[in-house]
């Protein structure tokens, strides 16, 4: 907590400064599951960025998997497959992400029900949880979002927020400027409830469509 109000919050501040837009009601104060979408590495402090104090100071992010098992046995996530090597920063990138910015590995593909429960446990000691459901980093248009979400929405039985990050992805793709542009915005969607009766495919899709709306663009 300290990190984030002190380092973390100041410097997205300085470096970003992104206009907040937020729902209309309050949010709950957490536990919720967040879900947004995801274009770059900052995606998680732009976000917490936004969110009112009780909430931010009590998250737990969830990243790749895959990413966080290469930093924690030396290894570079960027290093095409193959390659050989040993990567000093692995290590300590592993334990700074999971100290500082309390990520937990999700995988990409299979195999989730272990990091479902962590974050289970997680929100029954009162922390929200953030997740990235397009599974990758966005490339120009919103990815679909993995079938995973809705199964973790249906058996958390929290409320979920959605949100989005505007600008990021065209100042990325254009290769402008983003220090203190003007031009980025995050936007917080009202908090919905789901109920047991629906599906967890129909989960996934009012989610994907509700960060559509947030980014400006019309629902499927």
């Amino acid at each position: 907590m300290a990190f984030l109000e002190v380092v973390q919050r100041p410097l997205t501040w300085l470096l970003a400064a992104p206009r907040v837009v937020g729902p209309a009601q309050p949010l709950p104060p957490g536990p919720v599951l967040i879900v947004g979408n995801h274009v770059t590495a900052y995606d998680g402090p732009l976000i917490q960025y936004a969110l009112a104090g009780p909430l931010r100071r009590r998250i737990a992010v969830a990243m790749a998997g895959d990413m966080l098992d290469d930093y924690r046995h030396w290894r570079n996530p960027d290093w095409p497959p193959g390659h050989k090597g040993v990567y000093l920063f692995g290590p300590p990138a592993y334990w700074l992400l999971t100290a500082l910015f309390n990520v937990f590995p999700l995988p990409r593909q299979r195999d989730f029900q272990l990091s479902f429960a962590h974050a289970g446990k997680a929100m029954d000691r009162g922390y929200s949880v953030m997740v990235f459901p397009e599974g990758t980093r966005s490339e120009g248009q919103l990815a679909r979002f993995r079938p995973g979400i809705g199964l973790l929405a249906k058996q958390c039985g929290v409320p979920v927020v959605p949100t989005a990050i505007r600008g990021l992805g065209e100042m990325r793709a254009g290769r402008r400027r983003w220090f203190r542009s003007g031009h980025l915005e995050v936007g917080i969607g009202e908090a919905i409830r789901f109920s047991p009766e629906e599906s967890e495919a129909a989960i996934t899709a009012r989610l994907h469509d509700e960060v559509v709306r947030l980014l400006g663009g019309p629902a499927s």
